[in-house]
């Protein structure tokens, strides 16, 4: 059998007095620290072109027409299932443009897959990152709310080129 010796504590230790007063100076240093509040609608968020905001599609530089190809990419990439297109053939040099493009952004978890799957960098993630409406279906983004200018997506077309780039140099080398 195994005596332990128990230390004998003092009134203060035994009233709890040094947890309490290690206590309340943490407290007063939280309390006297600047506060940290971001005023969200009026001070936006930073964003990098690291930030993977919403996606969005590519415009050409002609102005109208888009770099989707309707090949459905994509749609087979995004693992949330957010991403339906429905593609035509037309009389232009592109063969196929979508006719409907809809990405539920309820669905979506910003995962970036489709802007690694495009084969003709027609989508992007944005940095648009607010996603708020009064009614589901008004989160279902179709090709007029997904459409944005090359000169809009430019920040993170150069990050994912730069990193994208060590793959596709070496996939055309072999």
């Amino acid at each position: 059998m195994v005596i332990v010796k128990r230390k004998d504590l003092s009134l203060a230790e035994r009233l709890w007095l040094p947890e309490i007063g290690r206590a309340l100076s943490m407290t007063l240093r939280a309390i006297f620290k600047p506060k940290v509040t971001r005023q969200y609608p009026e001070e936006p968020l930073p964003t990098t072109a690291v930030t993977r905001g919403q996606p969005r599609l590519r415009i050409l530089e002609d102005g109208e027409n888009l770099a989707c190809v309707s090949c459905g990419l994509c749609e087979a990439a995004c693992p949330a299932y957010a991403i339906t297109i429905d593609g035509h053939e037309t009389e232009r040099f592109i063969e196929r443009e979508p006719e409907a493009f809809e990405i539920d952004m309820l669905r979506c978890i910003l995962c970036g897959f489709c802007e690694e799957a495009c084969p003709k960098d027609a989508i992007f993630m944005s940095n648009e990152l607010e996603l708020a409406d009064f009614t589901r279906a008004a989160l279902v983004y179709d090709i007029d709310k997904l459409k944005r200018p090359t000169a809009a997506l430019t920040g993170r077309m150069d990050y994912f080129y730069k990193v994208t780039n060590r793959w596709r140099n070496s996939s055309s080398t072999s």
